[in-house]
């Protein structure tokens, strides 16, 4: 049985982890029903990716292959 330790932390134990999905740094909520405590994993929400929401837009319609040679600059361009 877990216990709490001095600056409040308990261990989910693996069976628990494994059910849930739970993996390092996913966010879990905590809520308080009926004198019972609910542990509960926070789902990929879409305000999460919004930030990246046209992050590549600058890349739409080009081909992979220009997208590719683009990035990997010319044979000029290594410095040496």
């Amino acid at each position: 049985m877990p216990k709490v330790t001095q600056k409040g932390q308990v261990t989910i134990p693996r069976h628990i982890r494994t059910l849930l999905s739970i993996k390092t740094g996913d966010e879990i909520n905590f809520e308080v029903e009926n004198e019972k405590v609910l542990l509960k994993k926070n789902p990929a929400s879409v305000k999460n990716f919004k930030k990246y929401l046209g992050f590549l837009s600058h890349l739409n319609g080009k081909r992979p292959e220009d997208i590719i040679d683009e990035l990997r600059g010319s044979a000029d361009d290594s410095g040496y």
